[in-house]
């Protein structure tokens, strides 16, 4: 029986996941405390791993509980420990002054920093699910990188233990596919397309030299014979599913060890 074997969570958008044991379903179909916050700039515009290294450079600790962060420059200096409410003007001074520049922290339920070019409609907050055995697929195509470190560059929600690799890709194909882990269902919404972000190390953001081409050329050697490019709407670098909580499955939660059912999500015998 396939199983979750990982949570994470990102409670500012674009810093370090932190790995839960369970976690509840928000009322906008995202996962509690995943993507709440996210940092922009005077614009209106994220500053994230898109846009630049220096976030990488950035340690994020987070007690969800207490609603606390603590943010310190990889190697350099003191943490600094901040609430993520009572402490917001000092946490936006110290990120304004890390970046160089004026940023400030938007909030949102759950989610609801997610970026609007994966998900679509109502399904925007909505959580990313990917196969553990693709994790170390594609951690074996490159040199130095292993299980930890691929995850880490690929920042996945949800991670299933038990299914075959890229067996995640089915949930995007002919238009969507449901999947039911523990007592939540889901349906398959996109292919989720690769930014710049896994091509550098998580920690440093150091580039790594022709990931992005190795990737390619594998992925086209891997892919599931029942999905084409059009599964992914036409874009190879793309990897994970994003996927929509119904609304009435909204108040549920998912724990680690949870079963997965369904559509394809099992392993073959």
């Amino acid at each position: 029986m396939a199983t979750l074997s990982h949570i994470a969570v990102h409670p500012i958008k674009g810093l370090d996941p932190t790995g839960l044991d369970r976690v509840a379903i928000t009322d906008v179909g995202g996962l509690a405390g995943d993507r709440a916050y996210g940092i922009v700039d005077e614009n209106g515009e994220y500053v994230n791993g898109k846009r630049t290294a220096e976030v990488h450079r950035l340690d994020a600790a987070f007690d969800l509980d207490a609603g606390r962060c603590r943010l310190q420059v990889r190697g350099e200096g003191d943490a600094e420990d901040f609430h993520l409410h009572r402490d917001r003007d000092p946490l936006e001074a110290w990120l304004s002054a890390y970046f160089d520049m004026p940023v400030g922290l938007e909030a949102g339920p759950g989610g609801s920093q997610t970026d609007g070019a994966v998900y679509v409609d109502e399904a925007r907050t909505g959580p990313t699910l990917i196969g553990a055995a693709t994790i170390r697929e594609v951690a074996s195509w490159y040199d130095g990188i292993d299980f930890e470190g691929m995850r880490l560059r690929l920042r996945p929600n949800l991670v299933i233990e038990g299914v075959p690799p890229f067996r995640e890709d089915e949930l995007v194909a002919d238009g969507g596919r449901r999947v039911r882990i523990g007592d939540v269902s889901m349906e398959g919404v996109a292919p989720v397309p690769r930014c710049v972000v896994p091509t550098r190390d998580p920690h440093t953001g150091e580039v790594y030299e022709g990931f992005r081409e190795t990737f390619l050329e594998k992925r086209e050697e891997t892919l599931p014979e029942r999905i084409d490019r059009e599964a992914l709407n036409g874009n190879l670098f793309s990897l994970m599913a994003a996927v929509r909580i119904p609304e009435g499955d909204r108040d549920g939660e998912l724990e680690i060890g949870d079963d997965v059912e369904g559509l394809d999500i099992a392993v073959e015998g």
